[in-house]
């Protein structure tokens, strides 16, 4: 009888330590589904068409060229984004997954993007407020076409 007792209490001195195993089992798992959904993320951002592809090797200088040439083109052609009408350069598009503008001619995607996030750079179109966001760390050509983008399309600076 003394046996069966103390072979309970060590049962469940041993369930009761171990919820902390279960639950810091848990936090692993979910912290490996976070770590997996920004690890896919970041590789779709970095294809060909995406606006991280200038930080890929193997687009980085193709990125360049077409950035170099986008630069030459006249912004006259008319987009819709999520409900608005924007104007981009020539022969590009925007990528409907991400809202970055894509080269036609090449398929590469630059680091300028439009969306519906909050960024200094928005304009407000039938109560919608839509921003351009470009990240020009890693070539300065994307800076002055979004700068002309930005001039013709009419976007305000609201970090002012």
């Amino acid at each position: 009888m003394m046996l069966k007792r103390v072979i309970m209490v060590i049962m469940l001195g041993l369930i009761f330590s171990s919820c902390d195993l279960i639950y810091y089992g848990k936090i692993a798992v979910y912290e490996n589904k976070y770590r997996a959904e920004r690890e896919r993320e970041r590789e779709e951002l970095s294809k060909k068409d995406g606006p991280g592809a200038i930080m890929t090797d193997e687009y980085k200088e193709s990125v360049e060229r077409a950035t170099q040439d986008i630069m030459k083109r006249p912004i006259n052609k008319k987009v819709q984004f999520e409900g608005a009408t924007f104007i981009i350069p020539e022969n590009t598009r925007l990528n409907p997954k991400h809202g970055n503008i894509v080269d036609e001619k090449t398929g590469y995607g630059i680091a300028i993007t439009f969306t519906l996030s909050l960024y200094c750079m928005s304009k407000k179109v039938n109560g919608t407020e839509y921003s351009l966001f470009y990240n020009s760390k890693y070539n300065a050509n994307v800076a002055r076409i979004a700068k002309e983008i930005i001039r013709v399309n009419g976007f305000k600076d609201t970090c002012k």
